[in-house]
Parts: C-alpha cells; structure tokens; sequence
C-alpha cells in the first residue's frame, strides 16, 4: 500500500504553518546564546567551577567544559611543512538477523593510507571478521546488532593502532563519528570488557603520540548551547538547568557558524559526561576527550563540522595545527560537498554489499554441510521479503 500522499499533504500544511513561530523561538534564543557567549567568553573558572556543581547534582550532565582559550575565540590553520601520514578508517557491519536461514554478524573495516600533498598512491586495506558460534565455554548469550556495532568501532580504532606502529614518522588516524562510546547495552557483560580494549588501544595510540581524531559531519549536538544555559541558575538550582532548556533547540553550529571563517577553529573544550568521564581516569588524564568545531565551508556556504580529539594530542598546540590543517586538505579535494577524501575512500573500502552477504550465506551453508551438519530455515516473512528483490544490504 503506497504512501497516503493526500492525507500527509494536509499534514504538511499545516505542520508548515508552525515554522515562523517557531523560527521566531529559534533566532530568540540565538541571540540570548550570543550574549551569553559574549559575556563569559573569559570567565573560565567560573564556567569549570559551576560545570563542576551541576555534575554533582546531576550525574547524567552532559554539556562542554573550557580549558584555557576563551570561548569565542578563533584560529586560523597553519599550513605545515609537511603533511603526516594519514591513516582513516571506516566500518560497515552485518547484524544478525533471526529471519536468516543462518544468524551471523560480520565486521569489515576499511582503512586508506595516504600523504596528503605529496605524489604517492594511496594504499588500501580491509579486515574482515566473522561472528558464528560462541564456544560452550564463553556462552554470553546472542549476538545483538548493538555488541557487532561495538565491534565495529573497537576494530576500526585496534586497525588503526596497529598500521600506526609500523610508520616511522608522525601519524594521524582518523575515523568518522565521535571518539566517545555512546553503545552500552544494559545487562551485557561483554561491553565492559570490550570497552576496556577499546581504552587500551587508545593508550597504544598516546603511547605513539599518534594524532588521533573523530570527525563529526553535521553535528547536532548542543555542549556549548548547555555550558551556557548552567549559568542563567543559580547553583541551589542547577538541577533545573538539565530539564527547563531555556535554550532547547538552539545547536553549537548555529552558536559559531557566523564567528569562523573559513578554515579556522574554536576554542578546544573538554566533554563532560558519564561515558567521558571513564576516559579522563586514564594515563592522568591524558586521555580526557577533548573536541573543537572546524568552518570546512566557503565564505557564501560555511560548513561546521565538530572534531574530537584526547587531551594528548590538544596538549601540543603543533599536533593541533598540524590536525587542523590536515583536515581543511582533505575537505577541499571533495569541491563543494567537503568532507575527508580519506574517510570517505576509507568508506567505500568498508561497505558490505548485500551481494556479499549472500555469499557469505553460502559459504557457511556449504561448510556446514560438509561438517555434517543442516542450516537452518529462512522465515517465511524474509522468503516472501527477497522475493520482492533486493540490492543492498540493509535495504
């Protein structure tokens, strides 16, 4: 049964009719989050000090914390010397699904290496794993579509460590989506443990002084907006500040998209979080996560992306301009849509066709068979969904 295109019109209609009033709301509180920023833009203890209380009384807080620039301030990229060998990696999964003949997961990571700048071919790599069968002695129930994403950022970040190890000279790795786990299915043993892998390749990666990065593509996220709001309470009502929103919808990008010009950064602030927090206990918190907003854009077009990185890389203000400068590089080979050449390659080395799916169906159906052992039955309802063609995994 296709869309009801005349009864969702009428809803878009008057749906629409909300938009000025609430464009209104919006530029308000735009304007309230500027003289906010204006105001404390220098009062960096007042501002650590009073994130501190609200964290107290609210475990859950989540919003960014200053370090030692003043919040609007802005820098310019530094055009290096040399550029460092770039490593990015990307990863696509398939989840297990009950419908299937055969539950299996798989993660695949792609990863690009290349120097930016310089006449070398990149180079590419993938790393394939499978997740079948648990052994009788490690039975920690089914795998779920949550843990194989786990997998998937922990393999993305161990491949990387392990190609950063054999290059003599600076290395900068880099990943899409944030550097903090936001994953932590409740009741599964296996996160903790997992996640404590994932902490310990990021030690490997300080250990290296590796210039590790996240790069967020059109962020939604509202640290700055939130770091803001906590001083309109006084701190006996601070509790409030995570409920009441008087700045609700008002996102970082829209805070600092007028502010930077093309090309350069924010001040560098600290994540405050529960899941952050776990990191900034690590190596005497030098593995605090730390994050700044880049202009990737054009005068006529800016283009806001948020970047994360751990306290030891925006500890030293070279690797921070040398991350800065190595990203603006790799937008500007994508024209007009800018994003890293290097992720997105890393992406296109990543993604599981769900042709390969297929065969990899096959390859465990023979496999069993020659053990001696039957496959399983498809559902009904997915034999009656591939019958409606499929092209993609996923789809």
């Amino acid at each position: 049964m296709p869309v009801n295109y005349q009864q969702v019109q009428q809803q878009v209609r008057d749906q629409v009719k909300l938009a000025p009033a609430r464009q209104k709301q919006q530029r308000e509180r735009l304007d309230r989050a500027h003289v906010l920023l204006e105001r404390h833009a220098d009062d960096l203890a007042y501002l650590q000090d009073k994130v501190a209380h609200a964290a107290a009384r609210d475990k859950g807080l989540r919003c960014a914390v200053p370090l030692t620039e003043a919040l609007n301030q802005a820098h310019a990229a530094v055009a290096p010397s040399v550029y460092p060998v770039l490593l990015a990696a990307d990863g696509s999964q398939i989840n297990p699904n009950r419908h299937d003949a055969i539950e299996f997961g798989l993660v695949n990571v792609g990863v690009i290496r290349m120097q930016p700048a310089q006449a070398t071919t990149p180079r590419e790599t993938t790393s394939s794993e499978l997740f079948l069968y648990q052994s009788p002695e490690d039975d920690t129930g089914p795998l779920t579509e949550e843990y194989v994403a786990l997998l998937r950022d922990f393999k993305e970040r161990k491949e990387l460590a392990d190609l950063a190890a054999a290059e003599p000279g600076t290395v900068l790795t880099l990943t899409d989506g944030p550097l903090e786990l936001f994953r932590e299915p409740k009741g599964d043993p296996r996160f903790d443990a997992l996640f404590e892998k994932y902490l310990g390749v990021m030690e490997y990666l300080a250990s290296m002084n590796t210039v590790t990065a996240g790069y967020v593509d059109k962020p939604g996220a509202d640290l700055v907006v939130r770091l803001l709001e906590l001083t309109l309470y006084p701190d006996e009502e601070l509790q409030k500040a995570g409920k009441d929103h008087q700045l609700g919808g008002v996102r970082d990008i829209d805070l600092f998209r007028n502010t930077l010009n093309p090309g350069e950064r924010t001040a560098i602030f600290a994540i405050q979080s529960p899941s952050a927090e776990k990191f900034k206990q690590r190596l005497e918190g030098q593995m605090a996560l730390h994050f700044f907003y880049l202009n990737v854009g054009r005068p006529e077009k800016p283009g806001l992306v948020r970047v994360e990185l751990p306290a030891w890389v925006s500890r030293q203000a070279e690797l921070v301009e040398l991350l800065q400068a190595t990203l603006l590089q790799q937008c500007r080979q994508m024209g007009t849509h800018p994003y890293p050449y290097a992720l997105h390659r890393a992406h296109e080395v990543a993604l599981v066709s769900f042709q390969e799916k297929q065969q990899l169906q096959v390859m465990i159906e023979a496999e069993l068979r020659r053990a001696g052992e039957e496959p399983g039955e498809q559902s009904n309802k997915q034999s009656h969904k591939d019958l409606e063609g499929r092209k993609r995994y996923g789809a």
